[in-house]
């Protein structure tokens, strides 16, 4: 042993789970060469040491948590101590929201992925206490836009400020397939406490469970054991876990009892008083005396254990305590990222070792030299460039032959293309609108109207006076209107008009207006005057709605020729996905097809419109969904509250009294409440 002072050694025992002794040659060895009124000196030093040790030994650290509404009863899910699935289900759902914006930096490329290990771990709630080895991603393939595919097996680090995730070259990526593996726990052991079962024994210790009581578990646990416990579940007398909302726990201070201490003390004070007698006559009749006193065995030396609370929202009758695991098993996770960095169709920006951006083209040649301290893809062949005078970035197009951006004085109106072909532009913020012709960069409409906007199949042309000029893909006029009285739909447009006839509109007494249908060419379609049904149009199935002066309903086709009679019938709804719901003279409502053949029968309370799946209808026992087949695809309870009326939808939705919101397929599609 190597030599120390008796207190120094005894002070080492404090925090020693093992009772050692003391030897008369400890104590020999430190009053060395030492006066007595050095050694008193050193002795009444030491003893204030002990005495505030004496007092930390008597209280306990702890940290608790209020009591608890026992009224407030709130269960949980029952722990799953086999989270594989789990821990794959949201690494994967983590994994999946990663995205990439490859960054050029010539003559290589910085993937820049979104990709943290913290973040992926701190996924899975829990998952730092099995303290394994952390989650590693690996580059497999990438795939390039000129189609070809690399192979790789390259560790990436994603953000990290020390390691840059570099590959070789500059072809521009499409995307990447990544894998992660990781590791999981297998199963987790658990044991079961009660007050019928109290305690466990291992070999580095036990845990004893003391109370249960008003919501709370109350132990005893040996610190090496309490290391390994991961969670602590509370079950009550049903069977359920309950909701655990705090713990606390206190430890002794000192693996030695208070009055083991003490006695170290009284023979430290005792020894010091008969040094201020004079009553030894050296120091080695001083360190006799005082080995002779000093106490030789802790008798009530405290069991080295934690107390531990656990706090549940409600009564509880057993505990079970999971451990973290021993073991771990690997998993792995392959999935393909896109590329979210948009570029030129094979031109893209990329940057030289000073920072500088300029313009490659996807052989990874430079088509404008890097020269620009600010550079980025904006849309099409356009680029954006440093700050101009007017507080808005640059504006450059992309000149493919002569290999140079050119500037462009205008600022874009829009983001998105009309009808793919052109831009909306406008001469300074807010100012007079025109067209740029996205292949050529060329000004097809100056800078003159008010608003230019795409509408179905047309692009509207709008001045100042409210005059709307309506142009096809080429520009070509089709039909001018003014103020907003019309809409556009596809290939037609709808113009409604002040009806100035005297005579009796259908069952109207007065009516205001009209509509006159007019189709890709400008020519008016219609033979008649109509009334449109509100929102309907020529679908899929080339049929519109109408009603005409006697009040009759009719289908017209788009050449305006009347294909289906409606009058027969009580009442007609807009044909969706190839039907059309009709009612007859006693109240039933079925539905006919396009060749006005009645293919559902007339069994309905009430029909809704079709989608591509299903409709829904009501009969006397309630709403169900049906195909266009009339098979019952799902029956209903409740009624409903609103519903999806969209022509020739894929898929429809209603919102359910219950709370619930139903698809075509009568699965819920989300809940309300």
């Amino acid at each position: 042993m190597k030599k120390n002072t008796w207190f120094t050694f005894l002070l080492l025992l404090t925090y020693s789970s093992v009772m050692a002794q003391t030897t008369k040659k400890d104590i020999q060895d430190q009053f060395k060469n030492k006066s007595l009124a050095e050694a008193r000196a050193y002795l009444e030093k030491q003893n204030g040491k002990i005495e505030k040790l004496i007092k930390l030994s008597s209280v306990s650290l702890k940290i608790t948590p209020g009591d608890v509404d026992l009224k407030d009863v709130r269960t949980t899910e029952k722990f799953d101590n086999s989270p594989k699935e789990q821990i794959e289900k949201k690494f994967q759902k983590t994994l999946d929201r990663l995205y990439f914006s490859p960054r050029v930096v010539y003559p290589n490329t910085d993937l820049n992925i979104s990709y943290s290990v913290r973040s992926l771990m701190y996924s899975v709630s829990n998952y730092d206490d099995y303290k394994f080895p952390e989650p590693i991603l690996k580059l497999k393939k990438v795939f390039y836009q000129d189609g070809k595919t690399g192979t790789f097996s390259k560790e990436l680090h994603g953000r990290n400020q020390e390691t840059i995730d570099e590959i070789k070259g500059v072809k521009w990526i499409d995307s990447v397939e990544l894998e992660a593996s990781y590791h999981y726990p297998e199963a987790m052991p658990v044991i079961t406490l009660s007050p019928e079962r109290p305690l466990y024994q291992f070999a580095a210790g036990k845990i004893h469970l003391i109370s249960v009581s008003d919501g709370k578990a109350v132990f005893k646990i040996s610190p090496e054991v309490k290391e390994k416990i991961l969670k602590v579940e509370g079950i009550n007398n049903a069977g359920k876990a309950v909701e655990q909302y705090g713990s606390s726990s206190s430890n002794n201070s000192s693996n030695f009892s208070v009055e083991f201490l003490s006695q170290y003390y009284e023979a430290g004070k005792s020894t010091i008083e008969k040094i201020d007698k004079s009553a030894y006559k050296d120091v080695d009749e001083l360190i006799e005396d005082l080995y002779a006193k000093i106490p030789k065995e802790d008798k009530k030396k405290p069991e080295n254990l934690v107390n531990a609370t656990y706090n549940f929202r409600g009564n509880i009758t057993q505990v079970n305590l999971f451990l973290k695991p021993e073991k771990s098993a690997v998993g792995s996770y392959t999935f393909v990222l896109k590329n979210t960095i948009k570029n030129a169709e094979g031109y893209g920006v990329a940057y030289n070792k000073k920072n500088l951006a300029g313009i490659l083209d996807k052989d990874g040649k430079w088509v404008v030299q890097p020269t620009f301290e600010e550079l980025s893809y904006y849309k099409g062949d356009y680029f954006m460039g440093e700050v101009a005078d007017d507080g808005y970035r640059s504006i450059l197009w992309l000149d493919k032959i002569n290999q140079k951006l050119v500037p462009f004085r205008y600022h874009f109106y829009r983001n998105e293309p009309i009808l793919d072909k052109y831009y909306a532009i406008e001469d300074g913020i807010n100012g007079p609108k025109g067209l740029v012709e996205i292949k050529t960069n060329k000004v097809v409409i100056e800078a003159t109207l008010d608003n230019i906007s795409e509408q179905g199949n047309f692009i509207v042309l709008r001045d100042r006076s409210d005059v709307n000029t309506i142009v096809n893909i080429d520009l070509k006029k089709v039909l001018t209107v003014e103020g907003h009285n019309y809409k556009i739909n596809g290939d037609f447009i709808f113009l409604s008009k002040p009806y100035t006839s005297k005579e009796k509109f259908a069952d109207y007494s007065v009516l205001s207006n009209t509509d006159d249908i007019y189709n890709a060419e400008g020519k008016k379609i219609n033979k008649d005057d109509y009334v449109i049904e509100t929102f309907d149009y020529f679908g899929i199935d080339g049929l519109l709605l109408v009603k005409n002066k006697l009040g009759k309903k009719l289908f017209i086709n788009t050449k305006g020729d009347v294909v289906i009679d409606g009058s027969k019938y009580r009442n007609v709804e807009p044909f969706s996905c190839g039907l059309a719901a009709v009612k007859n003279a006693e109240g039933n409502w079925g539905y006919i097809n396009t060749k006005n053949v009645l293919v559902i029968p007339f069994m309905y309370n009430e029909a809704k419109n079709f989608s591509k799946i299903s409709a829904m209808v009501r009969t006397d026992n309630g709403y169900q969904l049906i195909d266009h087949k009339n098979k019952v695809i799902k029956k209903f309870d409740d009624g409903f509250r609103s519903y999806s009326v969209k022509k020739d939808a894929d898929n429809l939705t209603y919102s359910n009294y219950n709370g619930k919101t139903y698809n075509s397929k009568g699965e819920i599609h989300k809940d309300d409440r």
